[in-house]
C-alpha cells in the first residue's frame, strides 16, 4: 500500500474506526504516515482547547455518509475530496463560529523580550550610527558594551549596561565621554569613564530618546528586540557575501598540517579600508598578519569562500572562517612567533588570545595604548 492510498484510513484511525489490516501495517511502519496521524491528533487537541477557553457554543457535527473503504483508482480518487477527521472538522467549524462573532482569541507578537536587545544611536556631528547589543536571555548574558566613535568632530567615548526590564521597556545604565580631539583607532580609553555619572535611560521599542553630552550635542537612542542570537553579534544584517573593501572574520579555526593550532568564538569586520587585515594573537603562536594587500615579508595565499591557504616556515595552514571573508581570491600572511601582546596593548596579557580586524597600515604601525 503506498501513502496516497493510506491517506484516508489515517483520518478514520483519527476517529475511532477500525481499519484494513494492510492499511494498519503501512501506517505503523511509514514515518510520513505517522506524522500525518500525529498532525491530525494534535490538531484535534489543540482546536479543542481552544474551543473549551471561550464561551461554548452548541455544534452539531453533520452526519458522515459511509463509504466502503477500498482501494479507489486513480481516477475515483480525483474525483473525491479530501478527508480530515470528524473531530478536526466539528472544532474549527466551532472556531469558525467565534470568530465570527468578533471574539479574538490569540494575539500574537514578534520578538516581544526577545532574548537580544540591540541599542542604536545617533551621533548629532554627522548622522552616524553605532550599536551596541545585549543579550538578556538565555545562558550566554552580555550584559553591558563598550563603544568608541571618532570623526573630524572629536571622539566619543561609551559605557552602557543592563539595569533592568519592565513589561517590553529596558533600563540602561549610560557613560559618557566626549573629547574634541581626534583620536587613532583603537585607542579609545574606557577609563575615562570611571567618575562619569552614570545616567539611567528607559528605551522602549519603536520609540525614540535623547542624552545629552557636553560638548557634543543630544544622541539619539532607539531600541529593538531581536528573536535570536544572531552569528554576528554586533552586526546582525550582516550578508553572506562581502562587501567591497569589506574583510570579516567569524569564529576562526587555523589548522597547521593535520593539527588544529587554535579554535576561538567572536567575529570582527572592518568595512571601507582598501588594506584591511585581520591579525590573530594565540599564546605560544605570536601574531598572525593576514592581509588583502601585499607587503614586506608577507607570503601570498589563496581564499575559497569560508577558507584561507597560505605556507609560511615550509607548514601548510588552514585558516577557517565561519563565513566569507574577503571579496579578494589573494591574501598575504605572515607569521611572527615572538610577537608579545603585552608589548604593544597596555592592560593585555600575553596568555589572553584574540583577534581584530583593522587597517594594515595601523596594525603594522600604531602601539594600542588600551582594550576595550
Amino acid at each position: 500500500m503506498k501513502c496516497e492510498d493510506a491517506g484516508e484510513f489515517v483520518s478514520a484511525l483519527c476517529d475511532g474506526e477500525r481499519i484494513p489490516r494492510e492499511a494498519a501495517e503501512h501506517i505503523g511502519e511509514c514515518e510520513v504516515c505517522r506524522s500525518r496521524l500525529n498532525a491530525y491528533s494534535a490538531m484535534g487537541t489543540e482546536l479543542r482547547r481552544v474551543a473549551s477557553s471561550e464561551e461554548q457554543t452548541e455544534v452539531n457535527a453533520g452526519s458522515w455518509e459511509k463509504v466502503a473503504r477500498t482501494q479507489l483508482t486513480w481516477w475515483q480518487r480525483g474525483s473525491t475530496t479530501m478527508r480530515i477527521p470528524r473531530f478536526a472538522f466539528a472544532s474549527m467549524l466551532g472556531i469558525i463560529l467565534l470568530l465570527s462573532c468578533g471574539l479574538v482569541l490569540v494575539r500574537a507578537r514578534t520578538a516581544v523580550g526577545g532574548p537580544v536587545f540591540v541599542l542604536t544611536y545617533k551621533i548629532p556631528a554627522d548622522g552616524r550610527v553605532g550599536r551596541c547589543m545585549m543579550v538578556i536571555g538565555g545562558k550566554r548574558k552580555i550584559n553591558s558594551c563598550s563603544e568608541g566613535m571618532g570623526g573630524p568632530w572629536g571622539f566619543l567615548t561609551m559605557k552602557i549596561r543592563y539595569l533592568g526590564k519592565e513589561a517590553e521597556r529596558i533600563a540602561l545604565g549610560v557613560k559618557t565621554s566626549y573629547e574634541p580631539q581626534q583620536r587613532p583607532l583603537g585607542m579609545s580609553n574606557i577609563d575615562t569613564l570611571q567618575d562619569v555619572p552614570e545616567q539611567t535611560v528607559w528605551i522602549e521599542p519603536g520609540s525614540k530618546q535623547k542624552i545629552s553630552v557636553p560638548g557634543l550635542g543630544e544622541i539619539e537612542l532607539t531600541g529593538e528586540y531581536l528573536d535570536r542570537i544572531p552569528t554576528l553579534l554586533f552586526r546582525p544584517s550582516e550578508t553572506l557575501d562581502p562587501q567591497k573593501d569589506e574583510f570579516r572574520i567569524a569564529s576562526p579555526v587555523l589548522i597547521r598540517g593535520k593539527e588544529v593550532v587554535f579554535n576561538l568564538d567572536g567575529s570582527s569586520i572592518d568595512s571601507g579600508d582598501p588594506d584591511a587585515a585581520l591579525m590573530i594573537y594565540f599564546p605560544g603562536e605570536g601574531r598572525y598578519l593576514i592581509s588583502t594587500v601585499p607587503f614586506q615579508g608577507a607570503v601570498e595565499g589563496k581564499v575559497d569562500v569560508g577558507q584561507i591557504k597560505f605556507t609560511v616556515e615550509g607548514q601548510d595552514y588552514l585558516l577557517l572562517t565561519a563565513m566569507p571573508t574577503t571579496r579578494s581570491e589573494h591574501v598575504w600572511v605572515t607569521h611572527d612567533p615572538q610577537y608579545k601582546l603585552s608589548e604593544h596593548m597596555q592592560g593585555a596579557h600575553d596568555d589572553q588570545s584574540m583577534f581584530m580586524v583593522r587597517s594594515l597600515r595601523k596594525l603594522l604601525q600604531q602601539q594600542i595604548r588600551h582594550i576595550m
